[in-house]
């Protein structure tokens, strides 16, 4: 039976590390989840919101967008601010183009010295700044055999790939992973018409729009990643910027040791592995053909695949 809270239909992800992170991972049984403060491109999870945007820009897109919703008034406006609402119910009742006229240039006056939309861009920016260190991502990847993962997260082949299952009867969390989109064009974030469009929204609304579109966006370079990601909050008992959240057993896959993992990293992992039930561990060899090979070396029975 699958796991409401399954959003895809993958068996498993894998992680890239050096080997000395995978001996932690074994022995402890947790995985790492980070706060974006600890992700080592600095183009990722923006630490500032708007960046690139004035306020003076974000008070036009506010009157253009203003002014749009006045002219081609709403069947609903239940979300809307409750200036914007009191507006549009003033000239639908009066059905008057002589008073909507008269609103948009008083609109436009009004903005013109009002600082209301950078009271409101700096509100969304302290609460910004107050979440980051409070989220909690992992980064998963949907294959094990990208040479330049192995290389960029794997500790330049010393290091490992593990396997992680998509368990639903113990409701594992990347069940819930969903992959990263990388778009060509720039997210709403960084336009004047993308903040008028966020701070028309319901705070918590927006600031969840906001979450999924800074958490699951990267540009085009990183593409070749195929990165998965789940995202959380800290909990109540967690501190700092990182926490080490447990795995069952029965939630490790198979263990690729890298083509130049040390000797002694090798044994003391290939030892680790022989207590979980699903884990089936393979050197890592590259042919001639640059190519990854996955010859097993170890195994445990009841769980073996490549």
């Amino acid at each position: 039976m699958l796991s409401n809270f399954r959003s895809h239909n993958k068996r498993s992800f894998y992680k890239y590390m050096p080997a000395s992170t995978a001996r932690i991972v074994l022995e402890n049984k947790t995985l790492r989840w980070s706060s974006p403060i600890e992700f080592n491109d600095p183009f990722d999870v923006p630490r500032e919101l708007a960046f690139d945007v004035s306020p003076n820009e974000i008070q036009r897109a506010i009157a253009d967008k203003l002014i749009k919703l006045i002219r081609n008034r709403p069947e609903r406006i239940d979300d809307l601010p409750n200036i914007v609402k009191v507006i549009i119910n003033a000239v639908k009742q009066a059905d008057s183009r002589e008073l909507e006229d008269e609103l948009v240039n008083g609109l436009i006056d009004e903005l013109k010295q009002s600082k209301e939309s950078s009271l409101a861009l700096n509100e969304f920016q302290v609460k910004w700044r107050e979440l980051i260190p409070e989220l909690r991502i992992l980064c998963l990847s949907e294959f094990h055999n990208k040479a330049s993962m192995w290389f960029h997260y794997a500790d330049k082949y010393k290091g490992v790939v593990l396997e992680v299952i998509c368990d639903d009867v113990l409701d594992s969390a990347w069940l819930a992973a969903k992959k990263m989109s990388y778009p060509k064009q720039k997210p709403d974030v960084y336009t004047a018409e993308g903040w008028a469009n966020f701070i028309f929204l319901p705070q918590q609304i927006a600031i969840k729009k906001i979450i999924e579109l800074a958490t699951y966006t990267k540009s085009p370079d990183w593409e070749y990643e195929d990165e998965w990601r789940v995202s959380t909050s800290m909990r109540v008992s967690d501190s700092g910027t990182i926490s080490d959240y447990p795995l069952a057993v029965e939630e490790f896959g198979n263990l690729y040791l890298g083509p130049l993992v040390s000797d002694s990293e090798r044994d003391i992992l290939i030892e680790l592995a022989s207590g979980f039930p699903n884990m089936t561990v393979f050197n890592t060899s590259i042919g001639m053909s640059r190519e990854f090979k996955f010859v097993e070396v170890a195994s445990n029975k009841s769980f073996k695949r490549n």
